[in-house]
């Protein structure tokens, strides 16, 4: 077998962009180095976010992220002068009359796997064409990139490659200017290449076999489209240090123009793309062994598809020698979120079999805990974490079980990870931060007020909360039953008369639940009860918010449910008519007044829209769990909830190949255009795992 061959076949994604139109724009690609660092432009090669770059480097894993080299002017030009062909490859959009002007040759092909392939048709006046070929590899586990090309031409016909660097050097949530940062970078040249400074990074350029023609500029006015239609600030002028130059004759093999934002050497990418290549048909064997090794070609090809996605997400945290690793809640602009992973991490990990990242994860997240909370996230610098969060807690104790059951180690368990369960469980008993607490009235919890954001419902702009949820929300609850139980279940062998002590008081929840969230007036569950406002102590009285949300179906989908099989039934149903759409589920019924079917304009309309109408494909997981439990797991039960998820499936070959994206437009006409970041952990991690599970009956 050819060395640079998998051993399991991984199919790339392939788009036709001959005779493209407006949508290889609207296209993204992405690729990750498992630091939290990435590279993603678009299939057209258009940059058109400020988080679009070749090398966006994370200088503290998996944070601290900065848009080291943001683009390359490339031209190819052929035969003598330029009387045959010279094609600019690169594409950009330019504001106003202060820029250049750049027709570019657009690609025919487009190729996604390990790394990305465009392939363009170069017309010559002797009515034949040349084929020039473009190759991005990001390394895996390195800050680098390299950038390949290949020209196929008669032999010897001459041509010459220039590449122009535009370096960024900046927060990836920033821009540049250049009035404002005149004198904001330094190049020096060095041993094979050249180094561009700012005061707080650097990037290493070599290009072998070209030399280095200098004459650094900016390149000014460079428009972002995607930024303008988020309201934000759309313009950035892009430093150029000078251009790696090459010429020959006849056929090239390959020239790259190799760049780094670590100190380390440059690297061949043969070993690199071989070892990720044979990393990922493993982890896609796993997979599919987990689920019980199905049949029917397009389900096993679904399943590879999805187990390569997912390792988008699983990152390092901290230096390499901790040996830590976390999740990246979406690209491009998230970093690790304790919701968001300890949600993804079943899908991520367990249904692929990446025991030992699991544990490390779940230990870093236990270890950081905080008066029985976890990080809601970890802050985008060096900063501290951030705790806000009602269910974060929640789910490590759910995550944390189920890793139990899924690997077996006990051991790990009980050493580690019972102990910030139950630390969990005894702050949430006693009370802790943000007005978290059980009410010893009902085993309840309640969280927050007015104006805090606690569940993952969190969105708030301009001192708007779009989505108060305070008070005793439903999906904390079922959270909350499920947790104890899923506890007690875990420790009984070593602590048989705590275990006790957690039935009961999940007894106590359960049959709270049903009498404060079973609605008696409507459909489904109530989304959530609220404090009445001139009521407080232990005589309060609470308000129930009868909204129709996707909150509601965690009561039926988690493994220790407090409903009974009737009521889980009706909540199913409730869901399918109200709120199911094949993107996901709507976060607001669509007959309530606040609901907002279109997401789009400013980002206060945005956040208005993100949790009151929104789609989420994450949720499809868990109604698609919870149609195989009201089910029985019987056969048509898994055969409605694969029905459920394969159009999630199939968009990981749409519009951002290789990925799912955070959200969906509510309304399904015209056709749900999704938005957000383009890869979202939980969209991939819940799909993944329900999409496996419906092939096989989970233990717990």
């Amino acid at each position: 077998m050819d060395q640079d061959q998998p051993h399991v076949p991984i199919p790339p994604y392939v788009r036709d962009l001959s005779g493209s139109s407006d949508s290889p724009l609207w296209s993204e690609w992405l690729l990750t180095n498992g630091l939290g660092g990435y590279a993603m432009g678009t299939t057209l090669g258009v940059p058109t976010r400020r988080y679009h770059g070749l090398l966006v480097a994370s200088m503290n894993p998996p944070v601290d992220r900065v848009v080291a080299l943001s683009s390359v002017v490339d031209r190819v030009t052929l035969g003598h002068n330029a009387s045959l062909a010279d094609a600019t490859l690169t594409p950009f959009h330019f504001r106003g009359s202060d820029c250049r002007v750049i027709r570019p040759t657009i690609p025919v092909r487009f190729e996604k796997d390990v790394e990305c392939r465009w392939r363009y048709e170069v017309p010559l006046v002797t009515g034949d064409h040349a084929v020039v070929t473009k190759t991005v590899h990001l390394f895996d586990r390195r800050n680098a990139v390299a950038i390949s090309y290949g020209i196929e031409v008669d032999h010897g016909m001459p041509w010459a490659i220039s590449l122009r660097p535009l370096v960024a050097l900046r927060d990836f949530h920033a821009l540049v200017r250049r009035d404002r940062a005149r004198d904001r970078f330094h190049t020096r040249q060095v041993k094979g290449g050249i180094l561009c400074l700012t005061r707080d990074a650097g990037l290493h350029l070599e290009c072998a076999g070209a030399g280095f023609e200098s004459g650094a500029e900016f390149w000014r006015s460079i428009e972002y489209a995607w930024e303008g239609r988020r309201g934000l600030d759309l313009i950035e002028d892009l430093y150029s240090p000078g251009a790696f130059v090459a010429r020959g004759e006849g056929r090239l093999e390959e020239l790259t123009l190799f760049a780094s934002a670590d100190t380390m050497s440059p690297e061949p990418i043969v070993p690199d793309r071989v070892a990720r290549r044979v990393r990922l048909s493993k982890l896609t064997r796993d997979t599919i062994a987990r689920a019980g090794e199905p049949e029917d070609g397009v389900q096993r090809l679904a399943l590879a598809r999805l187990a390569v996605a997912s390792d988008d997400f699983v990152v390092q945290r901290g230096p390499a020698s901790e040996g830590l690793s976390s999740v990246i809640a979406g690209y491009p602009w998230f970093s690790d979120w304790g919701r968001d992973t300890m949600i993804s991490l079943p899908g991520l990990m367990l249904a692929t079999g990446r025991h030992a990242e699991a544990f490390k994860t779940l230990a870093v997240f236990a270890r950081h805990r905080r008066r029985g909370l976890i990080p809601n996230r970890f802050d985008d610098y060096s900063g501290p974490a951030h705790y806000n969060t009602v269910d974060a807690s929640l789910w490590f104790l759910h995550a944390a079980a189920e890793y139990r059951l899924a690997s077996g180690d006990h051991a790990g368990y009980e050493a580690e990870l019972a102990p910030a369960a139950l630390d969990i469980i005894d702050a949430y008993r006693r009370g802790t931060d943000y007005g978290i607490a059980m009410d010893p009235l009902d085993a309840l919890i309640s969280a927050g007020g007015p104006e805090t954001q606690l569940t993952w419902m969190d969105a708030q702009r301009d001192g708007v909360v779009f989505t108060p949820r305070f008070g005793k929300a439903v999906e904390i609850n079922a959270l909350w039953h499920n947790g104890l139980v899923a506890t007690a279940r875990a420790i009984e062998g070593q602590d048989a008369a705590r275990a006790r002590e957690l039935t009961e008081l999940a007894a106590r929840v359960r049959e709270s639940f049903n009498e404060r969230f079973v609605d008696p007036e409507g459909e489904g569950l109530i989304d959530c009860v609220v404090p009445r406002p001139d009521s407080s102590g232990a005589g309060r009285a609470w308000h129930a918010v009868r909204e129709i949300r996707p909150n509601q179906i965690f009561a039926v989908s988690l493994p220790h449910g407090p409903l009974d099989a009737e009521r889980a039934a009706g909540v199913v149903g409730c869901v399918r008519e109200r709120l199911f759409t094949p993107k996901g589920l709507r976060t607001l019924s669509s007959e309530h007044e606040k609901y907002v079917g279109r997401l789009e304009g400013s980002m206060f309309n945005r956040d208005a829209a993100y949790h009151n109408g929104t789609v989420w494909p994450w949720l499809a997981g868990p109604f698609a769990e919870a149609v195989m439990r009201v089910g029985g797991f019987d056969e048509p039960s898994r055969a409605e909830a694969r029905a459920i998820l394969e159009p999630l499936v199939a968009e990981l070959d749409a519009g951002y190949p290789g990925a799912i994206a955070e959200i969906f437009d509510g309304d399904e006409t015209p056709p749900q255009r999704p938005d957000g970041c383009i890869a979202q952990a939980w969209s991939v991690a819940e799909t993944l795992r329900v999409y496996a599970l419906s092939f096989c009956r989970p233990g717990g």
